[in-house]
């Protein structure tokens, strides 16, 4: 299992993503376990086909996020658990989007 990497890019995601409003996350797509929405996000992602993602509650952040094949946070979906049965995978929106680069850019340039 991968470990979320203590980095200062990390870091950055989390401060950023916290500014992000509720209201910039959409989704539909339930499945019946965390591990099948861990997959469906991973093949958005950079990671290789074999690497069996992993998932990480943050604190002061809703929801689940998987975590990299190189411990950095994919932050661009997150999971919500709905039920014992029912994971929605929700995705940040464009406006969201725009707005966490911003904001990550910027808490980068700090450090």
């Amino acid at each position: 299992m991968t470990t979320l990497a203590k980095t200062t890019e990390n870091n950055a995601k989390v401060k950023a993503l916290k500014k992000i409003a509720e209201t910039k996350w959409t989704g539909t797509t339930i499945h019946t376990n965390l591990d099948a929405c861990l997959t469906g996000i991973n093949l958005d992602s950079t990671n290789s086909g074999w690497y069996k993602p992993s998932a990480s509650r943050i604190d002061g952040l809703t929801g689940i996020f998987m975590i990299n094949q190189d411990g950095s946070i994919f932050c661009e979906a997150r999971v919500i658990k709905i039920s014992e049965k029912e994971y929605k995978i929700e995705y940040m929106t464009m406006a969201g989007w725009n707005e966490f680069e911003n904001l990550f850019h910027q808490f980068m340039d700090e450090n």
